[in-house]
């Protein structure tokens, strides 16, 4: 099976990826080609990054305080999707770390929301949920704080927070103990923690990780089976849909974290996921968003007809760590 994955990477677009956007030609040379941060042709790509008309429109929308949209919009998900909540992680995966003055504002932001528990919660007056802090932890994991005090804090809250079956849920209820334990877990509110374990090296290896990401792979067989508690937790209709940013529970955002796990790359339900997705490629081997957050219309994800570079990248780089 794993010889269809070697055969589409040996059809991969390296010089249509190089000629793209700043922030796609960074992340390829570096996650595809394989070159170090201290690289010449890295160092510019990235400095081109922050200089790119787009990326500097969002930063000309950042607040002096250091977030986007509204203060009480950290603790919300809907119906916006380029607010601090969302944009976080999005500029991480352009490559921006905390080393970017804009970035640590933002950060120290999100921060100075943190609940006393650790967590990070919907409201206000906030509460934690599991699926808003394995949002945020991943974001800022990836902006460089894994090894922050405060970020350990709501590390170590998640993981008190794994249910019965390995997944998680934001109600109380639900926890070992409670009266609804033995009910299914969110698997996005699973998938959301999960992605925050597999930014952090101690946790990446760990039982907890395993037992969130065996939780997910019963998802897939059972789909159709089961009907799972929480938001947006079903593997049905739309799930396959390609979308960025990752804001819903879909293939891309499940293949993109297992790939990263070494328990899970060469699981037989994993190829076959990876196999249905490859099927969407056109003739040259690019991938079209087939569903998109209208604000991101700018950028090559957010809109419809033609191939985008981002979305093909993200293949690609699932494939290449599935294969190493």
């Amino acid at each position: 099976m794993l010889d269809k994955l070697k055969r589409f990477l040996e059809l991969m677009p390296i010089d249509w990826f190089l000629s793209g956007e700043p922030f796609v030609k960074y992340r390829t040379l570096t996650d595809l080609l394989g070159k170090l941060e201290s690289d010449k042709e890295v160092v510019a790509s990235k400095e081109l990054v922050c200089r790119h008309r787009l990326i500097k429109k969002i930063f000309d929308r950042q607040n002096r305080a250091g977030y986007w949209g509204t203060p009480k919009d950290i603790y919300t998900w809907w119906p916006k999707k380029d607010t601090t909540f969302w944009l976080l992680g999005i500029l991480a995966d352009f490559g921006f770390t905390k080393d970017n003055r804009k970035i640590t504002r933002a950060c120290e932001y999100v921060f100075s929301t943190q609940i006393p528990c650790g967590g990070f919660g919907c409201a206000p007056p906030p509460v934690p949920y599991d699926c808003f802090t394995g949002i945020l932890t991943e974001s800022l994991a990836k902006l460089g704080y894994v090894s922050d005090p405060r970020l350990k804090k709501a590390y170590e809250w998640l993981i008190q927070r794994q249910r019965l079956d390995g997944g998680f849920w934001c109600k109380n209820r639900g926890l070992p103990g409670g009266p609804r334990e033995k009910e299914p877990s969110c698997a996005f509110a699973t998938l959301c923690v999960l992605s925050a374990l597999v930014q952090n090296p101690e946790l990446k290896k760990s039982t907890f990780a395993r037992k969130s990401a065996t939780f997910l792979f019963k998802c897939w067989v059972n789909r159709g089976k089961i009907k799972y508690t929480g938001h947006d937790s079903q593997i049905g209709k739309g799930w396959e849909k390609l979308k960025y940013p990752f804001t819903d529970y879909r293939i891309l955002k499940y293949l993109d974290i297992h790939s990263q796990l070494e328990f899970s790359k060469n699981d037989f339900r994993l190829i076959e996921i990876m196999n249905m997705l490859i099927t969407k490629q056109d003739e040259k081997g690019h991938f079209y968003a087939e569903s998109i957050h209208k604000v991101w219309s700018d950028f090559d994800f957010g809109q419809k007809k033609l191939p985008s570079r981002w979305l093909t990248l993200i293949v690609y780089c699932i494939a290449k760590r599935m294969i190493s």
